[in-house]
């Protein structure tokens, strides 16, 4: 028995290690990657659509479609379309009246009786699109007027097919909020990193472009939309197989997209089963062996917590890999919160660290095997 502990002791050690190395990894990515810079006098050429999936945003759109019509991005070059995905509230009445009041021009429809979900709706809505590229964002987004501006001109600086931008949390209403604003600072770093890195494994369909030629070319959402979610990173998955190396990230606090936090505790653990829902149904390899390595430094982290309140004297054996990852958290922590530059939400890392042991290690169990609901919608497990 005391051989067996310690053997487990060690792979925990050995474990944490590995989990140190890769998220080293991305803070080196992500400082060798260069920010974004527009030229003064920078003139836009590129026609964009912007494709807006909507449920029940009759709250939130209006701030949504009132960034977007504040943009310094010529209004002739721009289109926005929303497509209504089954809404029971007023959703269609107010965007059609801010239309009227708008200087671009705007579409929205509907998706056809038997389709459902986002993938659908922005299916239905690119259907309906002219631009040469299409950028993607939530009805609870907004963004600030450089936004179109920088993505574009990353876009025709890099020749990418695909555009990944951070996103973040603006509202810091209790310690649920400020943790999810502080998680999705570390979590923007990783997918800006990976993708410098040319291991693209996280992104965010609040703040995503592609070119209408790349999603026509890979079938668009084929083959992986018999899950809910992943509208963004299996997608990109895609995007990644075919044209390797054609997936960038627009560095840029100009390219931010600001949105809201899940305001309970239930809505945020629903959220994060739907994203890690995503993994199941990824056939990566790499995001596979990453999301174990998340989840198993995570749970065993707790797991050895917990053991070493029973059995004492193998505290000091998990010493050095708690303290590893802590390190490497807060590492993460410290380069993402100074892109957004919310660094003072380092304050609450110690409970924020403690919450993301307890609720990773919880989520990686319940998304594969627990039902959900999203958007009045109830999605059992298996997925069909």
């Amino acid at each position: 028995m005391y051989v067996f502990i310690h053997a487990l002791c060690y792979f925990f050690a050995l474990l944490i290690f590995t989990y140190f190395i890769y998220i080293l990894f991305h803070l080196l990515s992500w400082s060798r990657h260069p920010p974004v810079k527009i030229s003064t006098g920078y003139a836009p050429k590129t026609r964009i659509s912007i494709i807006i999936a909507a449920r029940n945003e009759e709250l939130t759109i209006g701030k949504c479609l009132a960034s977007i019509a504040s943009q310094s991005y010529p209004a002739e070059l721009l289109e926005i379309i929303v497509v209504d995905d089954h809404s029971t509230d007023k959703t269609i009445e107010v965007v059609k009246n801010i239309f009227l009041q708008m200087h671009i021009p705007g579409k929205c429809i509907s998706t056809r009786e038997k389709a459902h979900g986002k993938k659908s709706a922005l299916t239905e809505g690119i259907k309906h699109s002219s631009g040469e590229l299409l950028v993607i964002t939530d009805a609870d987004c907004s963004s600030g007027k450089n936004w179109l501006v920088s993505i574009e001109s990353e876009y025709k600086k890099t020749g990418a097919y695909m555009l990944c931008g951070p996103v973040e949390i603006i509202s810091n209403k209790g310690i649920i909020g400020i943790f999810q604003s502080l998680e999705l600072c570390g979590l923007s770093l990783l997918s800006g990193a990976g993708i410098h890195a040319g291991v693209p494994l996280l992104c965010n369909g609040a703040n995503l472009a592609y070119t209408r030629k790349v999603f026509d070319d890979v079938e668009g959402f084929k083959d992986i939309d018999n899950n809910p979610s992943g509208d963004d990173i299996l997608l990109m998955f895609k995007i990644h197989h075919n044209y390797s190396g054609k997936i960038g990230y627009v560095k840029s606090t100009d390219a931010i997209v600001s949105t809201y936090a899940q305001d309970s505790i239930k809505a945020f653990l629903l959220q994060r089963i739907r994203w890690a829902s995503k993994g199941l149904y990824s056939k990566n390899r790499v995001n596979s062996f990453v999301s174990l390595l998340v989840f198993a430094s995570n749970f065993l982290s707790l797991a050895a917590i917990l053991f070493s309140a029973i059995f004492e004297k193998i505290f000091p054996l998990i010493i050095p890999g708690i303290a590893l990852k802590i390190t490497a958290d807060f590492l993460l922590l410290l380069f993402g919160t100074s892109f957004f530059r919310k660094k003072t939400l380092l304050w609450t890392f110690p409970i924020s660290e403690i919450i993301t042991i307890a609720y990773v290690s919880w989520v990686g169990i319940a998304a594969n095997f627990s039902s959900y609901s999203w958007k009045d919608r109830h999605y059992k497990r298996p997925l069909q």
